[in-house]
């Protein structure tokens, strides 16, 4: 076997795919002569280390089961959101509110487009290898009652706590049992000053108390929020057909 070959051979055992390609195109190049060692060494590092963050993205991508997974703030049609501040979203897009700890709070009558905005949002900090996990307000506080029944709550907070930024679609207002709502300000509470929250909501913030039933719990789980909020109000009538059109092109595109 010749020592190319078995180059090649090992590289591919090691599953060092980027540096195995990038041999390959050095190999095939006439100006291979002319690149010493370190030279080369590093061409193949380089390659290897952008197929190593292509895979990270792409696990972060899947982990995070966003609703809208191809949608991106490039991709945002500002014509469909009249009410919508395209230098608000471009501030938003630095990230800086996750680097910070703080909340977005994105509310507006239903088809909007506030899901929208909000995977872009997600999908921006996923781009910048940032943890993401995706959750209907309702699928989150069924999956808390559920891994405290089955004594599996302290796994589910470990992995909610881990998670830089965790988006909460439609925020509802129906009431909370007793057990839900002192989940739901655990959550909140164990997360304060340690993670981001994406919410996305029907009803404006003030609306949120009731749903508790309980104003003390209200007070202490919300104000852990709003403080550190920064709040995008959509308004107009629903736009869904156009943003799901729009959703659609996009999927197919990439």
């Amino acid at each position: 076997m010749k020592l190319n070959e078995k180059v090649l051979d090992d590289l591919t055992a090691l599953k060092l795919e980027g540096m195995c390609e990038a041999l390959k195109a050095q190999m095939a190049s006439a100006d291979v002569a002319n690149m010493d060692f370190l030279s080369r060494l590093d061409d193949m590092l380089a390659k290897q280390l952008e197929v190593c963050q292509n895979k990270k993205l792409a696990y972060l991508q899947k982990a995070a089961r966003l609703r809208w997974p191809n949608m991106t703030v490039a991709d945002l049609d500002y014509s469909l959101f009249p009410s919508l501040k395209q230098a608000k979203v471009n501030e938003l897009a630095f990230l800086n509110w996750v680097v910070n700890c703080h909340h977005v709070i994105i509310t507006g009558a239903t088809g909007t487009g506030k899901t929208t905005i909000a995977c872009a949002l997600a999908n921006k900090a996923i781009s910048e290898g940032i943890p993401v996990l995706y959750f209907r307000f309702n699928e989150l506080i069924l999956n808390l009652v559920a891994a405290d029944k089955q004594e599996k709550l302290t796994a589910l907070r470990r992995k909610l706590l881990k998670t830089p930024l965790i988006v909460l679609d439609d925020w509802g207002i129906s009431p909370l049992s007793s057990i839900e709502r002192h989940l739901l300000f655990e959550l909140i509470e164990s997360r304060d000053k340690k993670g981001s929250m994406l919410i996305t909501s029907q009803y404006p913030v003030k609306s949120w108390y009731d749903a508790f039933q309980d104003p003390t719990l209200a007070d202490a789980t919300l104000d852990r929020i709003v403080h550190q909020t920064h709040e995008i109000n959509l308004k107009g009538g629903s736009i869904r057909k156009a943003i799901g059109m729009q959703e659609v092109r996009h999927g197919q595109d990439k």
